[in-house]
């Protein structure tokens, strides 16, 4: 039987608020070099390299929060969360991979070129 969408939303957000309440913990430090490099291998066809997405539908990354970057990555690694595209990506990575992508990811500045209007 499938659960009724805003229970399948629900337990999507506890699930994620759990996640961000767990932390990283003690674990390593985020390697930035590496994020770049399996961004530049894995990511950047869709997202670019920048995190500015390369085609319609895929998500700008860039400055978004490093936590948040990393329990979507992981959603999308375990199957929780479902993408053609990266339903074949996610599973290809280990923890680290997605702790580097994500720190690597967040910490792209984002800069306003040009405000519409102004």
């Amino acid at each position: 039987m499938t659960r009724p969408a805003p229970l399948r939303a629900a337990c999507a957000g506890a699930v994620i608020l759990l996640a961000l309440a767990a932390g990283s913990g003690p674990g390593r430090a985020a390697d930035l070099a590496k994020g770049r490099k399996i961004a530049a291998v894995k990511c950047a066809m869709c997202h670019g390299l920048d995190g500015q997405a390369k085609v319609p539908g895929a998500p700008n990354l860039s400055g978004q929060v490093e936590q948040y970057l990393a329990v979507q990555l992981k959603a999308f690694h375990d199957g929780v969360r479902k993408n053609e595209m990266m339903s074949l990506v996610a599973p290809t990575l280990s923890e680290d991979d997605m702790a580097d992508l994500a720190a690597y990811y967040a910490g792209v500045e984002v800069t306003i070129g040009k405000v519409p209007g102004e």
